[in-house]
């Protein structure tokens, strides 16, 4: 057990895993502070490197790039193993075979933190957005609160803000639980956005990867809240699974105690209290889905005593979040919208749902997480709005191939665009596109092979939109 950041220094620490993202820098960074001795191992090599070794340069650490080395997983104190590396690697293997502690930044995390007040969000999607809605909330009712974790924000970055009394919102993935699930990691809230497929490239089947969600509340005390999707047919079991006292929400069913949808109505239920908070037509975020997430973030704020008008404040000036249904811009009366964090079908079908009125070309595609596209070819057939298919086509995007023989089936071929590239996909759109359309990118699949993460896709994404002449 670490108990404090001195407990580090002048310790041998292999870490396994830079990428490019913010959690390899977030406890390089942090690590190095505490004196500790650092050796860095990738599979990446330096060119790949490159812009997160460019933010280390001022620091005194040894690297083994392009491959990794049993030794550095022998003669070491402790390994840290970073998002992207697989629990079943050979050289964490080797580590436990040595008797070496394997951590993870959370796990350093939630050792060294000094509050308690910890609302975690676990969930196929929503999370981040819910995440976020949360921060706003408890922002508004102008508590100290900090936001970290799958994010983009490494927990360790924000450790030195954190005293007693802070809450501290984090969003946790399936991996960066179970790299924690031997520390029995409990939060006083946990909030399960929903299971839904994804992810079947890394867990053998879908219950496993559900079992994995679940950890975000399985040792949980009664004592402890657990906010859950009623909706959703995986979580709205699990009230049989779980001692955590337990708030739904929902916008199809009045259910209590949580928060739940009546005609235009956001409503909080709870025994005999029962309060309006709030209007759709007053909402900003466009989609049931994002319904789901506002009534699952402010059953939270309801949990911990906010009050409705600050909720509702909070959510009417809420300006959505980077990548998940963004607007980039409009472009000669066609709005673009940037929806790349939709790496599954069934996020996909939700971005299309938001949209009930005007024209959409649809840009998908990309690396397959063994997930099934049939349903998204129906939808698509189906929904006469869809004026054509913008299809990213790549040797490692195997996803397109699937969703091209789902829309083959169900949607004429002469509505289907191929292309190679981002930018000439989003310029064959907009030669298709007239004033009042929507060119929406929402691939229902990974981004690695033409980009380096999904956040990448984004970004190229918006800069072609914003380069528009």
């Amino acid at each position: 057990m670490i108990k404090n950041p001195k407990d580090l220094k002048d310790k041998r620490i292999t870490i396994m895993g830079l990428g490019l993202n913010q959690g390899g820098l977030g406890v390089t960074r942090f690590l190095v502070k505490t004196g500790a001795k650092i050796l860095i191992t990738d599979l990446k090599t330096k060119e790949e490197l490159e812009p997160s070794l460019e933010k280390l340069k001022d620091f005194n650490i040894k690297y083994v790039l392009g491959q990794h080395r049993e030794e550095d997983f022998i003669n070491t104190d402790m390994v840290i193993q970073n998002p992207d590396v697989p629990h079943n690697s050979k050289y964490l293997k080797i580590a436990r075979t040595h008797g070496i502690p394997i951590e993870t930044d959370l796990g350093l995390f939630f050792q060294l933190c000094p509050s308690k007040k910890i609302i975690a969000v676990a969930g196929t999607k929503g999370k981040s957005t819910v995440s976020q809605l949360i921060y706003n909330i408890f922002k508004e009712a102008q508590k100290d609160t900090i936001l970290a974790g799958n994010i983009g924000i490494s927990v360790l970055d924000i450790l030195e803000k954190i005293d007693s009394q802070t809450w501290v919102i984090l969003e946790i993935s399936t991996w960066q639980m179970e790299g924690i699930k031997n520390r029995k990691f409990s939060s006083q809230t946990a909030v399960l956005t929903n299971i839904l497929p994804d992810h079947l490239d890394r867990y053998p089947n879908f219950e496993k990867y559900a079992q994995a969600e679940k950890l975000i509340f399985k040792y949980q005390q009664s004592n402890n809240n657990l906010v859950i999707n009623f909706d959703n047919k995986e979580t709205r079991q699990v009230n049989k699974e779980t001692n955590s006292k337990i708030y739904w929400f929902s916008t199809k069913k009045e259910i209590e105690p949580g928060c739940y949808l009546e005609n235009d109505k956001l409503i909080f239920q709870s025994g005999k209290y029962k309060m309006t908070f709030a209007k759709i037509s007053h909402l900003p975020l466009p989609g049931l889905h994002n319904l789901e997430n506002i009534l699952a973030a402010s059953t939270v704020g309801f949990i911990h005593n906010i009050p409705g008008e600050i909720i509702q404040k909070a959510l009417i000036n809420f300006p959505g979040i980077p990548y998940r249904l963004e607007f980039v811009g409009e472009f000669r009366g066609i709005k673009f919208y940037n929806d790349t964090c939709a790496t599954t079908p069934e996020a996909t079908l939700a971005a299309l749902e938001s949209f009930t009125e005007q024209p959409i070309i649809l840009i998908l595609g990309g690396k397959d997480k063994k997930l099934d596209y049939e349903k998204l070819g129906i939808a698509v057939g189906q929904n006469k709005k869809i004026k054509k298919i913008i299809l990213l086509q790549h040797p490692a995007y195997d996803a397109s191939q699937k969703i091209l023989s789902a829309l083959k089936k169900h949607l004429d071929p002469d509505k289907i665009i191929l292309t190679s590239n981002l930018k000439v996909g989003v310029e064959a759109a907009l030669q298709e596109a007239q004033a009042n359309y929507i060119i929406l990118l929402s691939p229902a699949a990974a981004s690695f092979g033409m980009f380096e993460n999904e956040f990448d896709r984004g970004d190229q994404f918006n800069k072609i939109v914003r380069n528009l002449k």
